[in-house]
């Protein structure tokens, strides 16, 4: 499920790569030192790759789906040579955070709020999120 959260919400929803050559892309040509910009946020949810690109289905992630679709179709942290350095640090800790967080509450988002993302620098929900806490009873 973390990838399919990171399809629909990549902490980097976009950013910039300068063209090392001369290249045609998506019929427009690209000069040698092209500023061009690459939104991982668009990019997941082209219906090209992604079939009902809107929904949450963690299923697009079962074993086998990921080499039915093109190599940098999925870069959450960017990719190639320029991946994002904190992509493991990032995970591990979202998984021990989430763990620990859920094993001592329940988090319950309160009806009347509309979460719109926000891209800044990193993508984030605008507005914060604000979430209704319930300690789990540990007896």
């Amino acid at each position: 499920t973390a990838d399919e959260v990171l399809r629909l919400y990549p902490p980097a929803w976009a950013f910039s790569r300068r063209a090392l050559g001369a290249d045609l892309l998506g019929g427009y040509r690209i000069d040698r030192g092209t500023t061009v910009m690459i939104s991982p946020y668009a990019l997941h949810r082209h219906p090209a790759f992604w079939p009902d690109p809107e929904r949450f289905d963690p299923d697009r992630f079962a074993p086998g789906l990921a080499e039915s679709r093109p190599r940098y179709a999925y870069i959450p942290f960017g990719g190639g040579p320029r991946l994002c350095l904190g992509r493991d640090f990032a995970l591990m800790e979202a998984r021990l955070v989430l763990g620990v967080l859920l094993q001592a509450c329940r988090l319950d988002l309160p009806d009347e709020v509309i979460v719109d993302p926000e891209p800044l620098i990193t993508l984030r929900p605008k507005g914060g999120l604000p979430m209704h806490l319930t300690f789990r009873d540990r007896g």
